[in-house]
């Protein structure tokens, strides 16, 4: 039988955490079973969503189908596991390393609202309920707002100052960028 409790305890941690509430990390597993609860409920949570917009912008006349399908499933995999490595080792190297599952538990939960968000964002723009102009404000938004959330995040559960959570933001900012580039390039 599944069970249900890390899914449940992480969204609720989460949303506590997106309202800045800090104790949002008391209610998730932790541990490294909560480690790899929190990375294949969030993961799976999002797909279904990433497929769906995926497939509803996928343009038959620019596409080789399984190529697009592949690209963006490989890229899928690549954003879900590139960051929790990085900071697995950068949190050792800021002698943060007891802190770091803490922190990455937090931002798998993190990171399922607000891909959800976005890409919910994505979908009205896609199906056209949003014009791209609205859509595009509203992500930038969703944006920002989950640069402040994973900065909170850091501060507080890598017990870091706010300056070198800044730079964990950047880093993040950054493979997101790195990503889209490398999905832009496999496609083009």
């Amino acid at each position: 039988m599944i069970d249900l409790r890390p899914l449940y305890f992480g969204l609720t941690g989460a949303a506590h955490l997106v309202r800045l509430d800090i104790r949002g990390l008391s209610f998730m597993v932790g541990g490294v079973r909560g480690f790899w609860s929190s990375l294949y409920w969030s993961a799976g949570l999002v797909a279904p969503l990433f497929l769906f917009v995926m497939l509803l912008r996928y343009d038959p006349q620019k596409y080789d189908g399984w190529r697009y399908l592949i690209v963006h499933l490989e890229t899928y995999l690549i954003a879900w596991l590139i960051f929790p490595l990085l900071m697995e080792r950068i949190s050792g190297l800021i002698s943060r390393r007891e802190h770091y599952l803490k922190f990455i538990i937090g931002y798998n939960w993190l990171n399922c609202l607000y891909n959800i968000f976005y890409l919910l964002v994505g979908l009205a723009q896609a199906s056209r309920m949003l014009s791209w102009e609205a859509a595009s404000a509203i992500s930038v938004g969703v944006m920002v707002a989950g640069l402040v959330w994973i900065a909170y995040l850091a501060r507080h559960a890598l017990k870091i100052p706010y300056s070198a959570a800044i730079g964990v933001v950047v880093l993040d900012l950054f493979i997101s960028i790195m990503v889209s580039i490398l999905s832009a390039s496999l496609l083009g």
